[in-house]
This record gives C-alpha cells, sequence and structure tokens, in this order.
C-alpha cells in the first residue's frame, strides 16, 4: 500500500501520471502465474465455493446454505445459451452466485471489476455514461455506439447508458470473455455480462435486509416470493432503496458531490401451464434523483497568458491569461489540501437524475429434442446530467479589459446533456440436443431510437450573455443478424464447436444547434433539417453488413479436467458523429473564430462516419479440479491473442472548434477508426480449499497492447499518433481472497470472515495516458443463522487502508487546459441486518 501512496505522491506533486506497466514483459507475467498456480492459490469468489467432483461430492459443512464455502457445490451457467457445469463450458468465464455476490459487498454491477480478472468500468463524463471493458477492449464515451462488453439483464442485451443497475435480488452473474455473437443477441468484441435475477418459484418465501454505514448509508431491500397456483404459476416481487450522504464535498461551499438517492423494484411471473411450456416475465424500474460527478483538479497543461496573447495580443492577453492562471494556480492548491473535495462553478454542484423501466419476457417450448424460444425485450431510458467537467470554481477576467470596475465571470468549460431512448430487441432461437450433437439457430432484432427531447450543452471560455453550444442529438440504430452454432462429440471425449453469424447494422442521425438555443425531439430536428439550411442541422445516414464466427476444438478426458481451444471473430457496427459538419467551422473555411486567431477552420467531413471494427481472435486454456490430501481445488487459465482492425478513437474538438459553431461535435467529441491493434494476454482464475470451512482464492489477468498501425489524416490542432492511443486495461490487475468459517458457533450460527485485497497496474485513461495503479482491502464478517432461525447479521468494510487512488478519468487530453479525473471511493463501512422467511 506504500508504494500507491508513494505513486499517487510523485504524481500529484510532478502533475504527471505514472509511468504505465504496458511495456512490461509478458514472460515475467506468465511465471507469476505459474507460480501462483504452482502454490494453488487463485481464482474468483465463485470458484471456491463451487470447487466439486461429480463423482464423488465431498460431505457438506454442518450448514451449507450458511457457509462461505460450499466445497460441495457446482455451479451453472448458461454460457452457451443452455445449463452447462461451468467447468464444461470451453471458453473463459467467471461466474458469481448470489451468495458471493453478499461475500464481496457487491452493490452495483460496478463494484464486480475488483473480483474478475481482467474487468474494468468506468464512468466518464457523468454518472450515467458508463463503460465496462475486458481484454483491451473498452467504449469511447462518446455517440451510441454498441459497447465492447454487452451487458444482458434477464437475457436481454442493455444499452450502455443505464446499465450500471443495482444488484439486489440476483441469483447470478456470468462474466464472458472475448466475442460474442454466435450465440448472444448483441454482438460484441470484448465480451458480455450475464445478470440473472433470482426467478420465481413455488415455495412461499423471501427477505427483508436492512444497512446503515458510514456517509449517513441507509439501504432497505427485500424480495417476496409467492405461488400463484402449485406447479402453474409463481409470482416474486423485489426492491431497493438506497441513500447515502455525498462522498465528495465541496471545498467553495455546496452540497456535494457523489451521492446516493435511487429507488427501484422488479417483478417477476413465471407460468408453467403444462410440462413443456415455460414464460417468466419480469418488469424493472430504477430511479436516481443525485447531485452530479465532483471531479478533482488534475493540472494545468498550459499557461492561459501564452493562449490568449496569440489572440488578443501581447498586452491584452497577457491580463487575461495572467489572471486565469493565477485563479487556475489558486484551485490546483486547495486541490492538493482537499483529495476528497471538487469545486463548484456557476452551475452549482451539478445533477445526475436518471430513470428507466424495462419488461421482458422469455418463452420456451420443449418439443422432445427440439426447444423453441423466444426472448422480447422492452426498455426506455431518461438521463439529464450536469457536470463541472473543467473541476474548477469560478473564475473571471479582469474587468479592465470590458471597461467594468468589477471582475466578469468566465466559464472554462462545464456540461450537460438529456439523453431520453426507447430500445426494443427480440430474439428467437431453436435449440435441439442429441447424444452427440446439439445446436442453436436464430435471429435477432434491434431498434432502439429517441424517446423524447435530448441534446447536449457546453459552455467553453463564455462569459455572460455569450451563447452556450446547445446541441441537439438524436440516432436510431436497427440491427438484423442470423446465427447458429453447433458442437458435434467426435469421441466420448472430444469435441468440435461451429458457429456462424452474419449482421446488418443501420444508422440514421439528425443533430446540430436548432435555431432558438433548445433541445428538440428527433422529428422537430428532422423538420428543420429538411430546409437545407447552412446551419449544422442535419441528416446522417449510414450502413454496414458483416460475417462473424467461432471454431473451437475441446478435449476432456475425464470428469476433473477440460482442455480448449477456440478462435472468434467479433464485430462492431458502422456509426456516425452529429451534427452534420456543413458550415465553414467544420468544413475547412475561414473564419475569425478558428485556430486561435489564425481564422483557419478545421474539415471534419472525413470523419461524419465511422466503418465496421473487427476483431479475430484465438484461445486456449484449461480447466482442472484436483483433490490433493485432503484438500480440494481448481484451476483454470486462458490464454488469448487478438487482431484488432479498426479500432474507434474519441478525438476532443473542444480546442479545435468554436464552442459557438452551430455543427460543434455533440458532447464536443467524435470518434474515427484510427488504430489497429494486437492485443494478448493470460488470465487464471482457481481456488483451494484445505478444509471445508476455509477457501483461499487468487484471481488474475495479464493484458498487452501493441499499436499495429495509426491511420489518421491531419487535423490541424489534434496531434495524434501510436503513444495516444486509448489503451484501456492495465497490464496486470488481480484479487488474493480468503473465506474462514470459524470453528466455533455463536447462538448457533456460522460465523465467517471474509477478506480480499484487489491491485491494479496502471489503467484504462485517454489519449494513451494512464491512471495510476492502486491496491484496495476489503473485509466483510457475516453471522449466519442466528440461533438457528433465518437472522443474519454482518458488518463489511471497504477501502479498509484509506487508500487514494482515482478511479476513472474525466478529461485527460493534453490540448485542453485544464484536465481532470474522478478519485475513488473513501473507507465506507456499515452493518447490515436481513432476515429470510
Amino acid at each position: 500500500m506504500a508504494a500507491t501512496q508513494d505513486r499517487l505522491s510523485r504524481h500529484r506533486d510532478q502533475v504527471v501520471l505514472a509511468k504505465s506497466w504496458e511495456n512490461q514483459n509478458m514472460s515475467t507475467c506468465l511465471r507469476l502465474l505459474a507460480l501462483t498456480t504452482t502454490a494453488l492459490v487463485a481464482a474468483s469468489p465463485a470458484f471456491a465455493q463451487d470447487a466439486t467432483d461429480p463423482v464423488s461430492p465431498a460431505p457438506p459443512v454442518a450448514s451449507p446454505a450458511a457457509n462461505a464455502v460450499e466445497a460441495g457445490s457446482d455451479i451453472v451457467v448458461t454460457a452457451r445459451r443452455r445449463e452447462e457445469r461451468l467447468q464444461d463450458v470451453p471458453v473463459a468465464v467467471s461466474a458469481f452466485s448470489g451468495a458471493a455476490l453478499e461475500r464481496a459487498s457487491v452493490q452495483t454491477l460496478a463494484d464486480i471489476r475488483t473480483i474478475t480478472p481482467g474487468l474494468t468500468f468506468s464512468s466518464e463524463g457523468g454518472k450515467d455514461n458508463t463503460a465496462l471493458t475486458l481484454r483491451g477492449l473498452g467504449q469511447i464515451p462518446t455517440g451510441e455506439v454498441t459497447p465492447s462488453v454487452v451487458t444482458y439483464f434477464a437475457n436481454v442485451p442493455l444499452p450502455a447508458i443505464g446499465s450500471n443497475i443495482p444488484t439486489y435480488d440476483i441469483g447470478t452473474i456470468q462474466v464472458l470473455k472475448g466475442p460474442q455473437g454466435t450465440l448472444f443477441g448483441r454482438n460484441t468484441l470484448g465480451g458480455a455480462v450475464l445478470i440473472g435475477p433470482e426467478s420465481p418459484n413455488f415455495e412461499f418465501g423471501g427477505y427483508i435486509s436492512g444497512t446503515y454505514g458510514n456517509y449517513d448509508y441507509r439501504e432497505v431491500q427485500g424480495a417476496l416470493n409467492v405461488p400463484i397456483i402449485d406447479d402453474k404459476a409463481a409470482l416474486r416481487v423485489a426492491g431497493q432503496v438506497r441513500r447515502r450522504d455525498p462522498l465528495i464535498r465541496s471545498i467553495n461551499g455546496g452540497d456535494g458531490f457523489n451521492d446516493v438517492h435511487q429507488d427501484s423494484f422488479r417483478v417477476s411471473l413465471l407460468l408453467t401451464p403444462t410440462d413443456w411450456l415455460k414464460s417468466t416475465t419480469v418488469y424493472d424500474y430504477f430511479k436516481a434523483d443525485e447531485a452530479g460527478s465532483g471531479y478533482y483538479l488534475l493540472r494545468q497543461n498550459f499557461s492561459f497568458t501564452d493562449l490568449f496573447a496569440a489572440q488578443l495580443g501581447p498586452v491584452a492577453g497577457g491580463i487575461v491569461g495572467g489572471s486565469l492562471d493565477s485563479q487556475v494556480a489558486g484551485y490546483l492548491a486547495q486541490q492538493r489540501n482537499n483529495f476528497y473535495g471538487s469545486f463548484s462553478d456557476s452551475a452549482g454542484n451539478g445533477f445526475a437524475r436518471r430513470k428507466s423501466q424495462g419488461i421482458s419476457n422469455d418463452t420456451s417450448a420443449e418439443f422432445g429434442a427440439f426447444t423453441v424460444r423466444n426472448i422480447f425485450g422492452y426498455r426506455t431510458n431518461k438521463s439529464d446530467q450536469l457536470v463541472n467537467t473543467a473541476a474548477l470554481g469560478p473564475t473571471t477576467l479582469p474587468g479592465v479589459i470590458f471597461g467594468s470596475p468589477t471582475d466578469v465571470p468566465f466559464t472554462i468549460f462545464h456540461a450537460s446533456a438529456l439523453i431520453q431512448r426507447q430500445y426494443i430487441t427480440n430474439e428467437l432461437q431453436f435449440l435441439g440436443s442429441w447424444d452427440k450433437f446439439n445446436f442453436i439457430a436464430g435471429g435477432f432484432y434491434n431498434n432502439d431510437k429517441p424517446n423524447g427531447v435530448s441534446g447536449s450543452t457546453f459552455d467553453a471560455f463564455t462569459t455572460p450573455g455569450t451563447p452556450a453550444s446547445v446541441v441537439t442529438a438524436h440516432v436510431r440504430n436497427k440491427n438484423y443478424a442470423l446465427f447458429a452454432q453447433g458442437t458435434y462429440k467426435l469421441t466420448d471425449t472430444l469435441s468440435a464447436t461451429a458457429g456462424f453469424r452474419y449482421s446488418w447494422d443501420k444508422v440514421s442521425a439528425c443533430g446540430g444547434a436548432v435555431p432558438g438555443g433548445v433541445y428538440v425531439s428527433d422529428s422537430d430536428c428532422r423538420a428543420v433539417a429538411a430546409s437545407g439550411a447552412l446551419d449544422g442541422v442535419g441528416v446522417i445516414n449510414n450502413k454496414g453488413k458483416a460475417p462473424s464466427w467461432t471454431l473451437g476444438v475441446d478435449w476432456k478426458p475425464n470428469s476433473d479436467l477440460l482442455l480448449y481451444v477456440v478462435s472468434r471473430r467479433g464485430y462492431r457496427g458502422v456509426n456516425v458523429n452529429t451534427p452534420l459538419f456543413e458550415t465553414p467551422l467544420t468544413t475547412g473555411g475561414t473564419d475569425p473564430s478558428c485556430g486561435f486567431g489564425s481564422g483557419q477552420c478545421v474539415d471534419l467531413r472525413p470523419f461524419q462516419k465511422t466503418k465496421e471494427e473487427k476483431l479475430t481472435d484465438i484461445e486456449f486454456g484449461e480447466k482442472l479440479d484436483f483433490r490433493v490430501a485432503g484438500a480440494r481445488g481448481r484451476i483454470n487459465t486462458a490464454f488469448f491473442y487478438s487482431k484488432y482492425k479498426g479500432a474507434l478513437q474519441f478525438l476532443n474538438a473542444q480546442t479545435i472548434v468554436p464552442a459557438t459553431a452551430p455543427d460543434n461535435p455533440t458532447n464536443a467529441s467524435f470518434g474515427v477508426n484510427a488504430a489497429d491493434l494486437t492485443i494478448y494476454g493470460a488470465e487464471i482464475e482457481a481456488a483451494v480449499s484445505p478444509s471445508p470451512n476455509l477457501t483461499i482464492s487468487f484471481n488474475g489477468a495479464y493484458t498487452h497492447v501493441k499499436v499495429d498501425k495509426v491511420t489518421l489524416p491531419n487535423i490541424p490542432g489534434i496531434a495524434f499518433d501510436e503513444g495516444t492511443v486509448n489503451k484501456y486495461a492495465p497490464s496486470f490487475s488481480g484479487t488474493m481472497s480468503a473465506s474462514w468459517t470459524l470453528p466455533f458457533k455463536p447462538a448457533d450460527g456460522n460465523l465467517t470472515v471474509n477478506a480480499d485485497v484487489f491491485t491494479t497496474a496502471d489503467f484504462g485513461g485517454q489519449y494513451g495516458e494512464k491512471l495510476p495503479g492502486y491496491d484496495l482491502v476489503n473485509a466483510r464478517v457475516d453471522w449466519k443463522g442466528i440461533a438457528s432461525s433465518g437472522l443474519d447479521l454482518a458488518f463489511f468494510v471497504r477501502n479498509l487502508t484509506k487508500a487514494r487512488y482515482f478511479a476513472a478519468p474525466d478529461v485527460l487530453l493534453r490540448s485542453f487546459p485544464v484536465n481532470s479525473v474522478a478519485v475513488g471511493d473513501p473507507r465506507t463501512y456499515g452493518v447490515s441486518a436481513s432476515y429470510r422467511f
């Protein structure tokens, strides 16, 4: 931990990021993994709790339901769209039961990053702009692109916005690594996260749980399961309320940032009218009304004096720039003394208001060896956010420049965005299964579109009376796909798998600064665009199509060992940048407001549309269960090598396009297919249980990203080369865990101590710059089945050692005057009580 603190201290004193571990030799990591394997110390809590021998199961502990080490059980996953033992699935999968999530004190999807090797989670530009990263594949924080890692809830794919859902009443979470598509609805590059809510059953029961922690954290959740008709119909209702005071205080006054104010509930209905027909319908609702994200002022990149001298002349520029330099220096000094503090600016401390609701239906009918299954999903999302992106307090310009007796307020940069969208998906599957052959074939349809007025507003280098850049943005996405995959047993131990998919994508977008300075609906935007005026309001269309595939062989010589090799093609469809680049300010014209006084404007028309991204990988691995001298364990390893073509990178337009341009890029950024990459690495997940009451585990992931080529035409004002390509993944991350159920039983209840240490190397930033690595220690004590009842008590603490670290970038652009980042949570702790009936 001291090393991490020193690394962070150097970072703050020198205002440079710690040097990335990206060039670390892979052999060093592999030796580390080999040593770890030899020591039998590895993997995630799910592997620890589910180590098994299907032939000779170990005797269960005295009270398995209350024990953290469920050594005699075996986790079941649906990675191949049918129920299978985890150890029989020939791809890399991390899986967590509801009990494992509870032991790790997981409260939202973002929390699983510390227990899943290679998975990172970030929210750039606000609480609802979420992005998951696996195996070095992430998502640029702009536009409506398909995530590299798609989250599924109740088998329905979620959009990036609104995917950080609370994890109450969850049955399992499965993390599938590598390209997905020949089995799943959305085609992805990096993987999929499958969230399975607890399903209704035909027994009356439920639970209620309450938690209280520091920062006045309050949480109440519960579920009630009611059988309506025996073996025919059952209903499950679950809900959660969360409240917490701000974790980040306002340095210059105000209520603070990063609070929690969330309400959610879920209703699930199971119908089984016959033994061959099953239908599950789930309705879920989530609402949050919170303060905005508070950002840490990281550094000043260059002098405002030099910036304004070129535009206003040496005298006036010196007065204006010198004043701003002095103010920024003062804010930087205050920030260094307030790690868990942020500044409010002229817009206050912002807000993050989100609302989502969805309904899904999963219906299957069995006809002997055949099954027909349909999965329908409908969802609406509304996200309204305002953040102080520059992380500065109020700034002013000297009044003398304007002939004013008082200084004039001046905004460096803050941003707001309103997004309202509707999503419809449908997946039809045909499945068959025989002794030697099984298959799945089907089709997928996705239609997501605007669901009300939407757009973004940027105040950048403005004074009162200067109109902000108010840009409407609407995107319609349609995706169609046909897919099939089959597995044939060549022998009793050897199987071959082949899958194919073909996808079609259509994108249509309308955006721009609509007259009146307000957001408008999609239909109104298209009506304005039809006028043909050169105002940046226009419609952009793009379409594409591409195949993807899977080929694999696996060998299972005995029930304890699986060896496999698989190669896959992943695909992410075409997209567009909005609005329509058509005014002189974005088409290479001349205007005094361009180029900081040079008058030369950039031409962004070559970047109006983006092309497909394609990734081809090969993965080989093993899954092993073992027994040694009474101990039981599991070791799963995977090695992968990927070629990534046309990787999207995002370029920031804040300094190259005037803020007042009617066709200023949405979110002040645009995506381009700028890089070809080679990504390779290794992952290990294993666990050892010396006794039924003790499990020690470790998981780890090594990822190396190499830039093969950068293809980007020269853009005046933007420097982009191999060193500025985004490398999302840390070179190494890992978690060491232990779970011990004490040999004595106070009040006839099981007392279990859980602890984990998470470490990561430098990780995902922007423009090739990474954030410093850090270490986290978390712990939890559970007292289960007190007095042989359904009463449980627990105490938990996260970030036990009070590590100070940066969790995600906000703006890390050397071309922007100041940069900001999000800090990780301070130490949080609390107690919880639950009763199951």
